[in-house]
């Protein structure tokens, strides 16, 4: 059964806003985690609005990004509109699991988002803001 599922974020989502980004450090560590080619790892939050059962319904998600430098300092970490290119969804299996004390337990089943990158869709081209300028 397939684990990762790419979105189509315009079907999905009525709205997408850029809210921060971070550096994602390794568990239980200060440090940048990495990927296995060495590209660090970004934690881009976003919130987004869709609809579900008739309800506009509004969810920050935590998406993962691979990048050398933070994705956020093109949007010049502020709130905006934001298209996520690449964006998918994954879901970690569920384990069942004996805890140190014996008793079982189930860990996993949860989602996790990651996306090529981060682009803005408030930004206008530079030829259009030379023209409207101009005019």
């Amino acid at each position: 059964m397939p684990a990762i599922f790419h979105v189509d974020q315009a079907r999905t989502f009525s709205m997408v806003m850029f809210l921060s980004c971070s550096p994602k450090m390794q568990f239980g560590t200060q440090q940048q985690d990495t990927a296995k080619d060495g590209t660090p790892k970004w934690e881009v939050q976003v919130v987004a609005s869709f609809t579900q059962f008739g309800r506009t319904e509004n969810e920050i998600l935590k998406v993962g990004v691979l990048s050398h430098s933070n994705p956020g300092d093109a949007l010049q970490n502020m709130p905006q509109p934001v298209e996520l290119v690449g964006f998918r969804v994954g879901v970690t299996p569920a384990e069942k699991r004996t805890d140190r004390n014996g008793n079982d337990k189930v860990v996993g089943g949860t989602a996790w988002y990651q996306a090529d990158e981060i682009r803005s869709t408030s930004a206008v081209p530079t030829s259009r803001k030379s023209a409207s300028q101009e005019g």
